[in-house]
């Protein structure tokens, strides 16, 4: 690292800009821009639980934005079908699902839950020459998230700590899950994935129809279906596109990874999915055993890295 000595403003390695979105369908929202030197900046957005926006790694875009773009937080009573989440969906690098709800939606719980509604409360920034810190609390009733994430200077690599606590008096269902969400050019070409997998899934037909091909990035397909795959037992993928020179790297502590693929063309899109839960549901999970639960006062602490580095040539 360079001495502090040599820095007369931490601004010239690590700079974080809070603003509040002009215009578009975001307006209003407000945005955390982080930048660091040699490491991966992100677009943070606390109104959206948060979460990460646009990504980039040494100039490079890691991210995947939908064809909405990035957008202002739904008001959550919208979220109780399938279409109600897809439309406020922005993409970015990483969208939290949960906390009631991940997957199909189920028992009057919308797609993926409502913690995309939620803002953040709270929120602080803390900056060196090193790294860049953003922590804030997420109320998601009957749950409350502490989130801290950190964005390393000279380092590809970021980290997102989080800890749910159950502040209700009952005993609630808990499913979570990191959608890490990656375009191209990172995903594109000869791009392929890899984990440390015992065993690949398909999820349904269509993703069975594609299995041999899980690994490689596909040719883009007007309506194309999406695929989704069960890595089982895996704790980490790797996405390597040798055309850039990068390898992507996500882990988690979670216990489940599955894997999102949409190669319709206008959307093209890959999911990393490090999960505590299935994706079909809170009935399907409750109803196999599956769903994790937290009784009042009850917490869980879990993290994700997404790392990324230019191997050597």
């Amino acid at each position: 690292m360079i001495s502090r000595e040599k820095i007369p403003n931490e601004d010239q390695l690590a700079s974080a800009v809070s603003s509040v979105v002009a215009e578009g369908p975001a307006a209003g929202s407000r945005a955390i821009d982080i930048r660091v030197w040699g490491g991966i900046d992100l677009r943070l957005l606390p109104d959206r639980g948060l979460d990460i926006g646009a990504s980039w790694f040494r100039g490079t875009p890691l991210a995947w934005i939908s064809q909405a773009g990035e957008q202002g937080p739904p008001p959550p009573e919208s979220l109780v079908g399938e279409a109600g989440w897809r439309d406020a969906w922005g993409g970015g690098l990483l969208t939290t699902c949960g906390l009631s709800n991940v997957g199909r939606a189920s028992e009057g719980h919308g797609l993926h839950g409502t913690y995309t509604a939620r803002a953040a409360a709270g929120v602080q920034v803390e900056r060196t020459t090193s790294q860049v810190t953003v922590t804030a609390m997420i109320a998601d009733p009957p749950f409350e998230l502490a989130r801290r994430i950190v964005t390393t200077a000279g380092d590809g690599l970021v980290r997102i700590d989080d800890r749910v606590v159950n502040v209700s008096r009952w005993t609630a269902a808990a499913p979570l899950l990191y959608h890490v969400n990656v375009g191209a050019p990172v995903w594109d070409g000869d791009s392929y994935l890899e984990t440390d997998a015992r065993e690949v899934v398909p999820r349904d037909d269509d993703a069975a129809a594609g299995h041999e091909t899980w690994d490689t990035a596909p040719a883009p397909a007007e309506g194309a279906a999406e695929l989704v795959f069960e890595h089982v037992g895996a704790t980490w993928a790797r996405l390597t596109s040798p055309a850039l020179r990068l390898e992507l790297t996500v882990r988690s502590s979670l216990p489940r990874l599955w894997q999102w693929v949409h190669p319709a063309a206008g959307t093209y899109a890959l999911a990393i999915e490090p999960s505590n839960c299935s994706v079909l549901g809170r009935e399907h999970d409750i109803a196999t055993g599956q769903m994790p639960f937290l009784d009042p006062g009850e917490a869980r602490s879990s993290w994700v890295t997404i790392a990324a580095r230019r191997p050597p040539a």
